[in-house]
């Protein structure tokens, strides 16, 4: 099996993205010669004072009224050959918070795509610097495609430019806070929609090398099947029996705070193509499971996001890469592994495959690195989707401040979550009687028990939690800053964990 691995590493497939990349800047405040121009309005139907000649204003303002405009956040009226503009689109501007400003910047970068015309949102005194950027950000977002594949793609960039005071700070704010995150989450997004046949885990390995490349105060580890044999990770080395495709664990360290400090960990489960092994999945949806490796993408990119911004913390991703096939190699339902820890699990079905792999990272987290903080995150159950539909992702914790600061850093992003118990019942549920533990147990909470069997890996002291993201790390439809495909979730979430801890410093 280590020479079928050894001779399978050597063959990897490295594209590079397609993607074009939209435009999108910062100019003096009034209005652009032509194009199309965006203008925020309320409900009073008072537009800023931009440069408008007057009858061009009271002309817009009656098109607004017999349109109802409402100039609630969210609404958009389009008037055509208004002046010298081939568009004036009139946005709201009442109650237009951080999510709204968002979905608007999706919605304009759209515009820009559709139309192939520069969009020209002029940005009027009474609205804060803060929300046109968060415009931007949104914009960013929206602007993803996964196109790589298509042979009659567009090749053109989108391009938006907000119009306003002091251009030149806030074009220096993206760029320092914004851009990062919009890069690292369009690296996470093209993991995960890339298929099975292009991002295994010796490719992950490589597109994270060269994502990082010239990054400063940033190292690279990885673990090969020889390394991991020799430290006993039989769990994550079992989901991999199977493919052809060796594993690998991918370690990536920022040091970007104080030297000696404790890292925060975020540990991603990363299968890059999840069959269910000999507990083999139905073909309904099979295709998807491509996407079981969102966890590891999101803690990859979101340590990407930290080092392009330097970050003030010190942070940590370790990704354990695996592909979960079946095949006359392949581990079985009944078998028992022995982990890190020394502990042993029975593998009750190999499609629970996340939790034996995320079982030794945490573990190597833990002993290696005693970070302050430890985050482990999974494409983990389907049950959680069942629990919490497609809105929150579900929390685990045995600490309550742990869980607190992550459930305000996701108000804070929008990446919401909802706390799950994690009941001392669940140990009873994976007991069993030829080992320490079962990797599953029965039918009782599905994603608590996921989450207890990692637990079972992770001292009582350590600071830590486990995300469930089953349910929110793939869009089955897209929105104005998620296409369709992978969401990348998790990126920001990190993100704003990782603010939190420079707050504090």
């Amino acid at each position: 099996m280590l020479m079928k691995w050894m001779a399978a590493a050597a063959a990897s497939l490295v594209l590079v993205s397609a993607n074009a990349v939209a435009d999108i800047g910062f100019e003096h405040a009034g209005l652009p010669e032509n194009g199309i121009v965006v203008i925020p309005a309320g409900s009073d139907l008072v537009l800023p004072d931009i440069g408008l000649a007057q009858a061009d204003a009271d002309y817009i303002v009656r098109a607004l009224e017999a349109a109802d405009f409402s100039g609630e956040a969210g609404a958009m009226t389009t008037l055509y050959a208004v002046a010298e503009f081939d568009q004036v689109v009139v946005v709201g501007r009442d109650d237009l918070d951080r999510a709204a400003a968002e979905a608007l910047g999706g919605s304009l970068i759209n515009l820009s795509r559709d139309a192939e015309a520069t969009v020209s949102l002029v940005w009027p005194e009474t609205l804060e610097q803060s929300t046109a950027l968060s415009v931007a950000l949104g914009a960013g977002l929206g602007d993803y495609r996964f196109d790589r594949y298509l042979s009659d793609r567009s090749d053109y960039e989108p391009e938006l430019i907000v119009h306003l005071d002091a251009p030149d700070e806030a074009q220096a704010a993206f760029n320092a806070n914004h851009a990062p995150i919009i890069e690292a989450t369009a690296f996470a997004r093209d993991l995960i929609n890339a298929p099975g046949n292009e991002i295994y885990p010796q490719v992950f390995v490589e597109r994270t090398q060269a994502a990082f490349e010239g990054e400063r105060n940033v190292s690279i580890r990885v673990l090969d099947v020889a390394d991991m044999q020799e430290l006993g990770m039989g769990a994550l080395l079992g989901v991999g029996l199977g493919s052809s495709r060796p594993p690998r664990l991918l370690v990536v360290e920022y040091t970007g705070g104080a030297s000696g400090d404790a890292p925060i960990a975020f540990v991603g489960k990363g299968v890059t193509f999840d069959s269910g092994g000999i507990s083999i999945k139905g073909r309904t949806g099979m295709w998807r499971m491509k996407y079981d490796l969102a966890g590891a993408s999101a803690s990859v990119a979101a340590v990407l996001a930290l080092a392009r911004r330097d970050a003030g913390v010190n942070a940590i991703a370790v990704a354990p890469l695996v592909e979960n096939m079946p095949s006359g190699t392949a581990q079985r339902p009944g078998d028992v592994v022995t982990t890190l820890s020394g502990q042993t699990i029975e593998i009750f079905s190999t499609d629970a495959e996340g939790r034996l792999i995320l079982a030794d990272a945490v573990r190597y987290a833990q002993d290696q690195y005693n970070p302050s903080l430890m985050i482990d995150i999974a494409t983990l159950t389907g049950s959680i989707r069942t629990a919490l539909g497609r809105e929150y992702a579900g929390l685990f914790s045995r600490h309550d401040d742990v869980a607190r600061r992550i459930l305000d850093a996701g108000e804070e992003v929008g990446e919401i979550l909802w706390r799950l118990p994690l009941d001392p019942s669940y140990a009873d549920d994976i007991a069993s009687p030829i080992a320490d533990i079962r990797n599953t147990g029965g039918d009782g909470a599905g994603a608590g028990i996921g989450a207890q069997v990692i637990a079972s890996f992770v001292d009582e002291d350590t600071a830590w939690a486990h995300i469930d993201m089953a349910n929110v790390g793939w869009a089955f439809s897209s929105s104005p800053t998620v296409p369709e495909g992978g969401v990348g979730w998790g990126v920001r979430l990190f993100d704003a964990i990782a603010r939190q801890e420079e707050a504090r410093d």
